[in-house]
C-alpha cells in the first residue's frame, strides 16, 4: 500500500458532521438576514424569509449534536453543568443561546416590531461563534493533522456564509426579481474563491511540513479521499457553481442547481475534514 493510502480516521461520525453543517447553515442564513434587513435594502425581500430559516436549521443541528452524545434526553444536564474546558459544553450553550435569539428576532421581525434590530445585532456574535467554534473543536482532536490548522475556523465560517447565501438563492430565485439574486450569486462566487484560496494555502503548508503532514495531505489529494475532495468538493461543489454565478444571467433552474451543488460541496468538506 502506498504511503498516501494511509487511512486518516475521522474523529467524529456522520451525526456530528450533520450538526456542523446545519449549525453553519443557520449562521450563514442569519448573517444574510441581518445584512439584507438593515444594511442593504435591495436584499430586504430576500432577507425577511431567511430569518425564519435560522431557528429551524439550528434546531436540527442541536438535535443531531444531542443524538451524537448518545443520551439526548439528558440534554438539560449540559446546560446546568457547564464545563469551560469541554468543547461539547461550549457548543450546546452557544447553539442554545443562538437559537433563542434567532427565534425572538424572527418573531419580532415578522410583527414589524422595531426591537427586532436589537435582537438581530445581539445574535451576530453567536452567528460568528457557532461555525468558528466547530473549527476550534476539531482543532483540539488529537492525532488528526488535517484538523490542526489556524485557518480551519475561518474555513468553517466562510463555508457557513456560502451555505447560507446558497439556500437564500435556492428558495428565492423563482419568487423575487432576478437582479438581487444575480448580485447575491456573485457574492457567493467570491466567497468560494476565498475558500479555495484558503484551502490551497493549507495544502501548501502541509506539503512543507513533516512526514506526518505530507502523508495526511497525500491521503486527501491522491489517496483515500481524493475522489471526494477533487470531484465532489472542488469541481462539482465549488468550481462549477462559482463559474455559473460569475456568468450571472443564467436560467433560474441553473441558479438553483448551482446552489444545490454548493451545499453538496460544503457538506463534503465537513465530511472529509
Amino acid at each position: 500500500m502506498a504511503e498516501y493510502d494511509i487511512f486518516v480516521q475521522m474523529a467524529f461520525d456522520w451525526k456530528y458532521v450533520v450538526y456542523m453543517f446545519m449549525a453553519g447553515l443557520g449562521s450563514g442564513v442569519y448573517f444574510f438576514s441581518v445584512f439584507g434587513n438593515y444594511w442593504r435594502d435591495e436584499f430586504r425581500p430576500l432577507a425577511k424569509t431567511s430569518s425564519l430559516l435560522t431557528p429551524i436549521f439550528v434546531a436540527i443541528g442541536m438535535l443531531f449534536l444531542l443524538i451524537d452524545l448518545g443520551r439526548p434526553l439528558r440534554m438539560w444536564r449540559l446546560f446546568i453543568n457547564f464545563r469551560p474546558k469541554s468543547a461539547i459544553s461550549w457548543g450546546v450553550w452557544l447553539l442554545g443561546i443562538f437559537f433563542v435569539l434567532s427565534v425572538v428576532y424572527a418573531y419580532l421581525l415578522r410583527k414589524g416590531d422595531g426591537k427586532a434590530k436589537i435582537f438581530a445585532y445581539a445574535g451576530l456574535p453567536f452567528a460568528f461563534l457557532v461555525p468558528t467554534y466547530s473549527g476550534i473543536a476539531l482543532a483540539q482532536a488529537p492525532g488528526k493533522v488535517l484538523y490542526h490548522t489556524a485557518l480551519l475556523p475561518w474555513l468553517f465560517l466562510t463555508g457557513a456564509l456560502i451555505c447560507g447565501l446558497a439556500v437564500v438563492i435556492l428558495i428565492s430565485v423563482r419568487k423575487q426579481d432576478g437582479e438581487p439574486v444575480t448580485k447575491l450569486g456573485k457574492y457567493v462566487a467570491w466567497l468560494v474563491v476565498l475558500e479555495l484560496a484558503m484551502l490551497l494555502s493549507e495544502v501548501l503548508v502541509l506539503f512543507n511540513g513533516g512526514a506526518e503532514e505530507v502523508r495526511a495531505v497525500k491521503a486527501l489529494l491522491v489517496g483515500q479521499y481524493s475522489f471526494l475532495f477533487w470531484v465532489l468538493e472542488i469541481i462539482i461543489g465549488a468550481a462549477i457553481p462559482a463559474t455559473l454565478y460569475f456568468i450571472g444571467k443564467v436560467p433560474k433552474v441553473i441558479q438553483q442547481g448551482a446552489s444545490v451543488l454548493l451545499l453538496m460541496g460544503i457538506f463534503t468538506m465537513r465530511y472529509i475534514v
